[in-house]
């Protein structure tokens, strides 16, 4: 192996390294707090408990899967150049995380209701999206593999779709203008990760300018 080639291999493994450990500390916060909302059950069958478990289990299988998809991952056969596409990513990744460190707003059992729901249905569809994306999964704009079929037979970000699901159903619970401007704020960077993503792949892959052609980014008939 040269010694390009040992860079490569080397910075790749040192860029999975950030992303674990950010991963892995949610993780065992969010395994935590499910042990705390075990700890204190409801009297009888509550529609708002079962929910909330499910979005809570469904968010450990997929920060689980996160770790385990970034730590086996395939390496980048291209990737973007520059800082922009790079702080973009990091912020696009950890912003939405950063509602959880507001003050929650009043409670209402409707919000409530709807927020789990937006959880369980947004964290659900993470873990469909990211099980068939495997090991070409990416948080810099980063190409590995060209991935087209199953949920990318529909759009061409489900996993950006389902994750802002999960956010805005997160958002609900911590409702005031601080955390609208971070989801703002937040959305702003993903959307400049879809495009940096776009561009190495359309420098990548030959067919996925005619891909991109076809499949809306993330709601058909919109954008």
């Amino acid at each position: 192996m040269n010694s390009k080639n040992e860079h490569s291999v080397t910075y790749d493994r040192l860029m999975r390294l950030p992303v674990v450990l950010f991963t892995s500390f949610f993780f065992v916060r969010e395994l935590l707090g499910l042990n705390d909302f075990l700890a204190r059950p409801p009297m009888g069958l509550d529609w708002n408990f079962i929910c909330t478990l499910a979005a809570r289990i469904s968010l450990l299988v997929f920060l689980g899967l996160l770790i385990f998809f970034h730590t086996i991952r395939s390496r980048p056969v291209n990737q973007a150049v520059g800082w922009e596409s790079k702080i973009s990513a990091l912020l696009g990744l950890t912003l939405g995380n950063v509602l959880l460190l507001l003050d929650r707003s009043t409670p209402s059992p409707m919000l409530d209701l709807v927020s789990t729901t937006l959880l369980l249905a947004g964290n659900y569809l993470c873990v469909v999206v990211l099980l068939h994306l495997g090991r070409s999964i990416s948080i810099m704009a980063e190409a590995r593999k060209l991935v087209t079929s199953g949920p990318y037979r529909l759009i061409r970000h489900p996993l950006y779709l389902a994750e802002q699901v999960a956010i805005v159903g997160i958002f609900l619970q911590f409702m005031s203008w601080q955390a609208a401007l971070i989801l703002l704020v937040h959305f702003f960077f993903q959307v400049r990760r879809m495009l940096n993503e776009e561009r190495i792949l359309t420098a990548s892959f030959p067919e996925y300018r005619d891909y991109a052609s076809r499949k809306a980014r993330l709601i058909p008939g919109v954008w």
